[in-house]
């Protein structure tokens, strides 16, 4: 952040150049003979402008760079509000009772996130025994509570040995997210 300050300050000081023309008042000062021409001068302040433009470009890409970076608590809230409606839109199948529906959260979250800040900094995590998950990304965390009912569309249809068929329990998702630690 202190390079991106310090780039718009550099901006600001050739803009004050360019505007004042500081270079003007000293000719101005000064004897006649030696002085550079009016053209020179304007010469110089189109450069100043254009070294102004140049740090002040520097400092947005700068700025951009470091948005990329990171996550916000909004980009956070935002892409976890995402991921419960993606995983409400498609039964699902029952997870591991230890990890419950961390997994399905995590890449639901990444996904929706993509864009907003690195996905490697996106940890989620079961809170207590229920379907609790807290979702943390740069220090910005938010609890999505995850309600699973049974799907009227019965389950999948998988093959037995004995040649017949089974199936597999699904269930419909229903997620709501709140700021902050569950």
């Amino acid at each position: 952040m202190a390079v991106v300050v310090l780039l718009f300050l550099i901006a600001a000081a050739f803009l004050a150049v360019a505007l004042i023309g500081p270079y003007r008042l000293y000719w101005r000062a000064r004897p006649r003979a030696g002085r550079p021409s009016e053209a020179a001068l304007a010469v110089g302040r189109v450069a100043a402008f254009g070294a102004a433009g140049a740090f002040v470009f520097a400092g947005c890409s700068a700025q951009e760079a470091a948005d990329l970076g990171a996550w916000t608590a909004s980009e956070v809230r935002k892409a976890s509000e995402d991921a419960a409606e993606s995983m409400a839109s498609d039964p699902q199948i029952r997870r591991d009772p230890a990890e419950g529906y961390t997994s399905l959260i995590e890449a639901a979250v990444r996904e929706a996130g993509e864009g907003q800040g690195p996905s490697y900094h996106v940890s989620v995590e079961r809170a207590g025994a229920g379907h609790s998950y807290a979702i943390s990304a740069d220090g910005s965390e938010v609890c999505m509570h995850v309600t699973e009912v049974r799907s009227a569309q019965g389950g999948i249809l998988v093959p037995e040995a004995g040649g017949g068929s089974g199936s597999i329990a699904t269930y419909d998702l229903t997620a709501t997210v709140e700021d902050g630690a569950c």
